[in-house]
């Protein structure tokens, strides 16, 4: 019976011991046999710069660097900052300059290293991508280019002289509400960016606006242009002087004509543009995408 009994026992105890031995045996290793990475070399980041053959305005862009590289970004000078892009890539730059190229080699680690830059000048413009704009220099004669209108029976009276078109009142305060502008039409490209930049200096106007606009819509006079304003120079409540430029990208949906309007006015009885008036030069507007 005894010897019945120490073996019922170890019936009892061996699944016991078994599962334990085998609970050991499922154990994870310590933490010090997980995969260690080698030592990641510097790299030197370089890259290669090569015009396109007979185009002034297109150069191949290359990162030549020696080593494991995982990515590139570059800045390729045209005011967009540094972005990832491809190894190797064409770059296109239609308007006449000096641009610096700058590139940074990304390593496995997530590290960047940085190459010398590289200046790049272009010694003309794409004829694509010229200034748009006629008389753009409000040179003497240059009133030609441009259209007028006037919204209201008190018209606006336009002065070209000193490279500048100025816009003045007949009576400071005006007496009755003024309201029109000077226009010009350029044809343009569908999906394409195109950038327009003036300069415009005045002093403190009063219930004055002066705004710009692109549309498809001729200006006429006794109506208000209201086709597709892009920029508001002179906002409603923002009576400030300025003397300076202003800049907008923009892109149209279909292919065509569309009038750009300089748009100027004020209200009566405390309105006027200034004792300066208000003055517009150097008017450009061309395309800058490929």
């Amino acid at each position: 019976m005894k010897s019945s009994k120490k073996i019922n026992i170890l019936k009892a105890i061996c699944p016991l011991a078994l599962g334990a031995m085998a609970m050991v045996g499922c154990q994870k290793d310590s933490n010090t046999d997980y995969e260690e990475y080698a030592p990641v070399d510097s790299l030197v980041a370089t890259f290669s710069v090569t015009p396109v053959p007979g185009n002034d305005t297109k150069f191949v862009i290359t990162n030549t660097t020696k080593g494991e590289f995982v990515g590139t970004r570059w800045d390729v000078g045209k005011g967009s900052g540094a972005l990832m892009g491809k190894t190797s890539d064409t770059v296109f730059y239609p308007l006449a300059g000096t641009y610096a190229i700058k590139m940074q080699a990304l390593d496995k680690r997530g590290k960047l290293y940085s190459a010398p830059s590289v200046n790049v000048t272009t010694t003309k413009n794409d004829p694509a991508y010229d200034n748009l704009i006629k008389g753009a220099n409000m040179n003497a004669g240059d009133e030609q280019f441009w259209g007028k209108y006037d919204a209201t029976g008190n018209k606006i009276v336009w002065t070209l002289a000193n490279n500048a078109y100025t816009a003045t009142t007949a009576t400071k305060p005006v007496t009755a509400q003024v309201n029109g502008g000077m226009y010009q039409a350029v044809q343009v490209v569908a999906n394409k960016t195109y950038r327009f930049t003036m300069n415009v200096s005045y002093g403190a106007p009063q219930d004055a606006w002066l705004e710009l606009y692109f549309g498809q819509a001729v200006p006429a006079d006794g109506k208000d242009y209201t086709d597709n304003k892009k920029l508001g120079l002179i906002n409603w409540g923002t009576w400030t002087p300025f003397n300076g430029s202003r800049t907008v990208d923009m892109t149209f949906g279909a292919s065509g004509t569309i009038y750009a309007v300089i748009k100027a006015g004020c209200n009566s009885a405390n309105g006027h543009f200034s004792t300066e008036g208000i003055s517009i030069k150097n008017v450009d507007f061309r395309r800058i995408q490929e």
